[in-house]
């Protein structure tokens, strides 16, 4: 039980502080993947993403920019609404058994306030998918509402850089990615990412990701790969090597 609450949280979190480039979606394309929200490809150069995951609400809208030379520009505002989930991890279910503490990933004893994050993120790409295309990115998250306690966090450090906001009122984001097509179904990426947690117990999260995606269509594609992970917590410093994956639809 312990297990499937931490797989499912993983998966509600892999939804949060997606990446990707300054290139939107088509107007009217809609995409969706396992572990990935749902894409929604609007008007007058705008994007719409929301989590699917009903217990970590949020949702983000992007927006292109004017080009600065040969990159090109976008911004994006995502708002989250926490407080459900981590709730839901504080395990209703070992309450009833009598155990308040079984299956809880955050104790009991610590009060989980109303709370929402807004986050803003400036995004530049420069290139093409076949020759190589180049991201860079930076964001700020602001929590509203009272803070969480820095006892009650979640000892995960997949987990933890995320919810920062949550303990520390702020967090910073830097990263990058690269992306490169085939002229067959085959393209890889490789991203970092870079969580800065300012005033609090935990100082910095390094992530890096290398995916192999094959892609049947545009309708279909399947991403496979690793996910490094390293930084020091609350919790102490740790570093992981994780797989990566997802399933990717598009319409």
């Amino acid at each position: 039980m312990r297990y499937s609450v931490i797989i499912l949280f993983f998966g509600i979190l892999s939804a949060q502080w997606t990446g990707g480039s300054a290139n939107l979606i088509e107007s009217g394309r809609k995409e969706i993947g396992l572990f990935s929200p749902i894409y929604v490809g609007l008007n007058n150069g705008k994007e719409l993403s929301i989590n699917k995951f009903l217990l970590m609400p949020s949702i983000a809208l992007k927006q292109q920019r004017s080009s600065i030379g040969q990159w090109e520009m976008a911004q994006k505002l995502q708002l989250e609404y926490p407080t459900i989930g981590l709730k839901w991890l504080q395990s209703p279910l070992g309450k009833e058994l009598g155990d308040p503490n079984m299956f809880a990933l955050i104790s009991p004893q610590f009060n989980v306030p109303q709370m929402i994050s807004a986050y803003g993120e400036l995004i530049g790409t420069r290139g093409t998918e076949k020759i190589g295309r180049v991201t860079i990115r930076g964001g700020i998250a602001l929590s509203l509402g009272e803070k969480m306690s820095e006892d009650g966090t979640i000892d995960l450090p997949i987990i933890y850089p995320r919810l920062s906001v949550y303990y520390n009122g702020v967090a910073i984001k830097v990263g990058g990615e690269y992306y490169r097509s085939s002229k067959t179904q085959w393209s890889y990426l490789i991203d970092y990412d870079m969580f800065v947690m300012p005033g609090g117990r935990g100082r910095y999260s390094f992530e890096h990701k290398g995916m192999v995606i094959w892609s049947k269509s545009e309708k279909f594609r399947i991403l496979s790969g690793y996910k490094l992970i390293a930084g020091e917590y609350p919790f102490g410093s740790q570093a992981h090597l994780l797989p990566a994956f997802d399933i990717q639809f598009g319409w």
